[in-house]
């Protein structure tokens, strides 16, 4: 649930206001799905004092320590909204943008999108009110929208909440934060020669974060 402010983090964009309509108004419950004018509200009014930041360790990356606040603010939101345990980590969230993106909010990978490098299938599905994400869900956000870290990285902690709970369906146990970026990364229980190369820049980064 959101706190009451008594800090601001960085976001700098406006939100685009939509006028409900029958094709995009959502007749949910509050609490169960998010649109872009929540999400701004969220990370303005967020109670940064004792909630779990990523390692500020420098990174190599021209902009490592920019998203340090929204990191925060969502992984604490969404391990207190599906009351994860373990909870997930800002450090391995961090570590998993990094090695996507290197931090670029826009990598030019036709593949997938923005700094959480987040395919058009995931955002159809975390925005499907009837499809295996259905418990929450976000309305009214556009592919591009995915360009702006302030809603690329809320969505993102969110896959990874839902990727954690189907690794540790298929494994039988808690995931460790490896299982659940290579879960993320549809890697799980993949016998592809990509799974090493894939955990190598994560690793990398994820060790450097927890000197």
């Amino acid at each position: 649930m959101a706190k009451k402010s008594v800090k601001k983090t960085i976001v700098h964009t406006h939100p685009r206001r939509v006028k409900p309509s029958a094709k995009n108004h959502l007749r949910r419950l509050p609490g169960t799905y998010l649109d872009e004018l929540e999400i701004y509200k969220i990370s303005n009014g967020y109670n940064l004092k004792n909630i779990q930041h990523p390692s500020a360790q420098e990174l190599d990356f021209e902009d490592d320590n920019t998203y340090n606040d929204l990191i925060a603010i969502w992984t604490d939101y969404f391990n207190n909204l599906f009351n994860i345990n373990p909870k997930l980590d800002p450090d391995m969230i961090k570590a998993l943008i990094g090695s996507e993106s290197g931090f670029k909010i826009d990598p030019k990978n036709p593949l997938a999108i923005g700094i959480s490098q987040i395919t058009k299938e995931t955002l159809k599905i975390v925005q499907d009110p009837d499809g295996e994400a259905k418990d929450f869900i976000f309305n009214n956000i556009s592919q591009k929208d995915l360009k702006k870290p302030s809603l690329a990285i809320p969505i993102a902690v969110r896959w990874l909440a839902y990727k954690k709970a189907r690794a540790e369906s298929k494994l039988g146990r808690p995931a460790t934060p490896e299982d659940i970026v290579l879960e993320y990364k549809g890697l799980l229980k993949s016998k592809s020669d990509f799974k090493k190369p894939a955990l190598k820049k994560y690793r990398e980064l994820y060790a450097k974060l927890k000197k």
